[in-house]
């Protein structure tokens, strides 16, 4: 919303400087976004919270400024003179419980021009752009008064006749759009054609033109949550609809009606027109000083209370030693329980002012539960990886849960839903398998082919009697492993890119003893699928996800799945890790290269070697794999590159030529390798 400075000055006798005037504003809570100066004005950007409704005006900004810097507002006595014609109009109300008042006076012989100087350059500075003087003029009524208008073209109206009611058909309102009459949207009428959406937005058919003469005004409460609805149904919003949305003065229908009629200078008729549904009650508020002030952290007296709500023209109707009973204004739509009293009460004392006490920090006697911490570390660690976290459901359809069957989990462990919602989400997923496939064909469908993702989520199953819920961590590779580039083609991931990934993220918890062996589950393709072993613990397992089910899920590229258990990991996991003193002497290798059965595990010599029992043996892993027609087609050739060193000394080339011995015959004894 646009202030002008000189319009504000109307109200109020400002001898602050505008940045004083944009802190004053920020005391009310209304934000000064920014100041611009135009011509001998200055236009101040002021952000409005939905509940500020009554600072949509210049006279609602004015009182709140009188009320901050104790300014006295200058009232603006209305003074006017009627014709001796009586305003010829019947007005019929067919949805009071929509629209509270009704109100209209006729204005006559009224000439249609444009606007003199001062009224254009106050709408523009306001952000509104001028048409006529007639429009112009309900424009201004509502951004000094914060009250909508509209104007009709009396002579338009057949039978003379306003009826506010709900209808159906078509309106072509005044941005020249046809529009459907939404079911329950109000409208003003006449005998024979819908005028207006009430509160929205005028028709085109009684609209003001250049050869009206007489000019119907309109003034009106209508319920914020008809006008909303109305505005939501057409997919329109108005400064009109913005105003009734948040609630007008009930009071000031007529005030508004009649600075109209007299700024329009035509022949104002005698009398209006009005409907009341309802007569206006004031909102009486007890205010208890002592919760006021716990709740501040202030010690206010009680006449210090009615000082400063007073100063907001709350007025006190009554108190006690410890309350006061007050009423609230016709324009505070806003203040309607005690807290907002309190509200008022701390903004007017001024929030700044109140003493702020050293915090006292009081925690938890509960501690965080185990797993969830280390499911927010494994989340943690997955993530640094580089891999993108998804979120699934827990429930998912009778197909997705066949693809998370296995032989020793069949059917019978599934728990099915006992009244889902529907057959999409009615059975407990066992695997996070399931779901994130679904991620893998929702992507691919939309030619986002590449992905690395993961999900750490709960499966759910059943034992006998028993229900188990336990964490997993899933991780999902398709595509590309690396990014494009125009020189080398990037490789596809394979099953030894997702066994890094479960390495990584069981290295950096502290384990790094894993064994990875060859398993037969039927969700992994027959021969690209292991289990990972944790000493006698299997932890996991990882694998290419069987065809079988990519072809079920229409999924016309590889994907890689692994899954591992958070519990047993949890129990596996060091909680302390030993630092372990790197020597200084220099270290000696060796590579050896075996020929092996093709149906040898590499994993199985490693572990081999791993523990052949010598204070020189470092390090060992696999340099290359050779696989040839030449050395036979169920043999392969394995390389393995053994690193020797002394921890306290320089290692002597013999001492290595010995170990290394020692350690072929040692391998050769326990794999039977010739």
């Amino acid at each position: 919303m646009k202030l002008s400075l000189s319009w504000l000055k109307e109200f109020l006798d400002l001898k602050i400087s505008p940045e004083e005037i944009a802190e004053a504003l920020t005391l009310a809570g209304l934000e000064a976004e920014g100041i611009e100066e135009k011509e001998d004005d200055l236009i101040f950007e002021i952000g409005l919270t939905p509940n500020l409704g009554h600072c949509m005006s210049i006279i609602g900004i004015a009182r709140e400024l009188s009320a901050i810097l104790q300014i006295p507002l200058k009232r603006q006595e209305l003074v006017f003179q009627e014709s001796e014609e009586k305003i010829d109009v019947k007005l019929k109300v067919e949805d009071p419980e929509k629209c509270l008042r009704y109100s209209c006076r006729l204005v006559k012989n009224v000439q249609v021009g444009p606007s003199p100087e001062w009224l254009k350059k106050r709408l523009e500075n306001s952000g509104i752009r001028s048409i006529n003087n007639v429009v112009d003029v309900g424009n201004y009524v509502m951004l000094e008064c914060g009250h909508p208008l509209h104007m009709f073209d009396y002579d338009q109206v057949d039978g003379k006749t306003i009826i506010v009611k709900t209808g159906n058909g078509t309106l072509q309102t005044l941005d020249e759009q046809m529009r459907e009459i939404p079911a329950e949207a109000l409208l003003i009428c006449d005998q024979k054609k819908p005028l207006a959406f009430a509160g929205v937005m005028g028709g085109l058919s009684s609209a003001i033109t250049e050869k009206t003469k007489n000019v119907l005004i309109e003034a009106a409460q209508f319920t914020p949550q008809s006008v909303r609805k109305s505005c939501k149904q057409l997919n329109l919003r108005t400064d009109s609809s913005l105003r009734f949305e948040r609630g007008i003065d009930p009071l000031f229908v007529s005030g508004a009606l009649d600075l109209a009629a007299k700024l329009l200078g035509g022949d104002i008729c005698q009398g209006t027109i009005e409907f009341v549904a309802e007569n206006y009650v004031p909102t009486i508020i007890t205010l208890n000083t002592d919760r006021t002030n716990q709740l501040l952290g202030t010690q206010l007296s009680l006449r210090e209370m009615a000082m400063l709500l007073g100063r907001l023209e709350i007025q006190v109707m009554s108190e006690t030693s410890h309350t006061l009973k007050v009423q609230i204004p016709s324009y505070r739509n806003d203040l309607k329980t005690e807290i907002d009293l309190v509200e008022e009460v701390g903004r007017m004392y001024g929030f700044n002012n109140i003493a702020r006490p050293v915090p006292r920090h009081a925690s938890s006697t509960l501690t965080h539960a185990p797993v969830f911490v280390f499911e927010e570390e494994v989340r943690n660690k997955l993530v640094a990886q580089g891999l993108q976290e998804c979120l699934t459901c827990d429930l998912i359809s009778p197909k997705l849960a066949k693809l998370a069957v296995e032989k020793t989990l069949g059917t019978d462990h599934q728990i099915p839903v006992l009244h889902p919602a529907s057959v999409d989400q009615s059975i407990l997923r066992t695997s996070l398998l399931p779901g994130l496939l679904e991620v893998i064909k929702f992507n691919l469908d939309r030619q986002n082919l590449h992905i690395a993702a993961f999900e750490v989520g709960h499966i759910h199953f059943k034992d006998g009697g028993n229900y188990l819920d336990e964490p997993a961590a899933g991780i999902i590779l398709t595509g590309n492993s690396e990014p494009y580039h125009f020189e080398k083609k990037p490789p596809q991931v394979d099953f030894y890119d997702l066994k890094g990934y479960v390495e990584n993220l069981l290295r950096s918890i502290g384990i790094e003893e894993t064994i990875f062996e060859q398993s037969h589950l039927q969700n992994f393709h027959p021969g690209r699928q292991a289990r990972v072993k944790v000493g006698d613990v299997t932890v996991g397992a990882l694998g290419e996800v069987h065809p079988e089910h990519l072809r079920i899920l229409d999924i016309d590229q590889r994907v890689y799945y692994a899954e591992v258990n958070l519990h047993d990991l949890l129990k596996l996991k060091k909680m302390e890790h030993q630092a372990v003193k790197i020597s200084p002497f220099p270290g000696s290798e060796r590579d050896w290269t075996v020929t092996l059965d093709e149906k040898m595990a590499i994993g199985k010599v490693l572990s081999e070697m791993r523990a052949f029992p010598s204070k020189l043996l470092e390090n060992v892993f696999l340099l290359d794999l050779y696989k040839s027609d030449k050395i036979g087609k169920d043999r392969k050739n394995a390389t393995f590159r053994i690193q020797y060193r002394d921890p306290n000394k320089t290692i002597e080339y013999q001492v290595v030529e010995d170990e290394h011995q020692r350690l072929l015959q040692f391998i050769a004894k326990k794999l039977a390798i010739v």
